[in-house]
């Protein structure tokens, strides 16, 4: 099978959820079916198999339909980073008119509100298959008469890893940071939208806060200089071994509340909880539909004050005790995922771009089957 993968923006450095994805599901599809990747911003290499083709804001250009014609796909998957809007459902319906009438599935990672948008442009404009990381996500789209799956996003589990007691402190001594110290680490944008202030009140909880600040993104200065006054120490310039800083920490703390402000399953979240630490996140997303249930060293968090009281509460609790988190993750790899959007793929293309018996998200089987 030949797979037309489009998404607009791909770089060399991946510390950005959406990034990660989109290049990790470019991967995963590679190693099933032959496949064509497709960007027109950033600055990935080009090699075989993956090429840059600069658009308009529209996804207007010759060269890209001619592209795709010229490669003839048997399916195209479309990753936006604007999630399901009339903006992505309108370069979804331009991506099938230059395969000819190809079907088309798009892999949203956040949710959009499309209660404003009018059920015609759904039905004129909507792709044959969107994949959600949300089940709620699912729900909104179905109530639209569109066909969507849920499909669990993933971590690599080779290169997130424990640390062993001498490695940690040797990590510890590289970046500075005292062997008594209680770590509560936070990966990721640093700006007001994600809700990073909340760590001020985990830091004057008798932690000591790291973040490691992503790159992708202009730092919001003021609320650094905030966050520092408490204490809060960081961690900035792009790291290519990140998984280092979680292997330093104690646990990991995720504040953010606004789903427009991350993806629906912070790759952050499952990368710590791969290295096995205790995690304190907000009910975030798509987090509580891996994870339905506290338990582990995963702790779930409805406000600031529960957030800062609870990564208290694992100081303590996992003084002696090895949280198990790592086990609870060990089912979310890459290849997993690789695999579920391959058999999504492979079932739209066998019954010539419909999908039979899509049902709402409550009633979804537990693999994420096409019927």
């Amino acid at each position: 099978m030949r797979v037309c993968i489009y998404t607009k923006r791909l770089a060399k450095q991946i510390d950005e959820g959406f990034m990660r994805v989109a290049h990790e599901v470019i991967h995963q599809v590679a190693g099933h079916h032959e496949v064509l990747a497709l960007f027109s911003h950033g600055d990935a290499p080009e090699k075989e198999g993956l090429g840059r083709i600069p658009t308009n804001a529209s996804c207007l250009s010759w060269r890209l339909r001619a592209t795709i014609r010229s490669f003839r796909p048997d399916v195209i998957l479309y990753i936006p980073r604007s999630g399901a809007s009339l903006h992505s459902f309108w370069i979804a319906r331009l991506l099938r008119c230059y395969g000819k009438g190809t079907p088309v599935t798009m892999l949203t990672t956040q949710p959009n509100d499309l209660s404003l948008l009018p059920r015609t442009f759904v039905s004129l404009l909507k792709p044959d298959l969107i994949l959600t990381a949300s089940r709620n996500e699912q729900r909104n789209l179905v109530a639209k008469s569109c066909a969507a799956q849920f499909v669990p996003l993933g971590v690599d589990l080779d290169r997130f890893t424990p640390a062993t007691p001498g490695r940690k402190t040797e990590l510890r001594a590289k970046y500075g940071i005292g062997s008594e110290e209680f770590i509560a680490l936070h990966v990721g944008h640093v700006n007001e939208g994600r809700n990073i202030r909340a760590l001020a009140r985990v830091q004057d909880g008798g932690n000591q806060v790291l973040i490691a600040a992503s790159t992708f993104f202009t730092h919001d200065s003021p609320l650094i200089r905030s966050l520092e006054a408490h204490g809060v120490r960081f961690v900035t310039g792009y790291l290519d071994n990140v998984e280092e800083a979680y292997q330093l920490a104690d646990c990991y703390v995720f504040p953010t509340v606004s789903e427009r402000a991350c993806i629906s399953q912070p790759l952050s979240v499952l990368e710590a909880m791969a290295c096995n630490l205790p995690v304190v996140t907000m009910r975030f997303g798509g987090l509580p539909d891996l994870f339905p249930n506290e338990g582990g060293g995963l702790l779930y968090a409805d406000s600031t004050p529960e957030l800062a009281a609870k990564v208290s509460y694992l100081r303590e609790s996992f003084r002696h005790v090895s949280p198990t988190t790592r086990e609870m993750v060990g089912q979310y790899s890459w290849d997993r995922t690789g695999r579920e959007i391959v058999g999504f793929l492979e079932g739209l293309q066998s019954h010539g771009g419909t999908i039979k018996g899509v049902a709402d998200a409550d009633s979804q089987p537990e693999q994420h089957k096409v019927n």
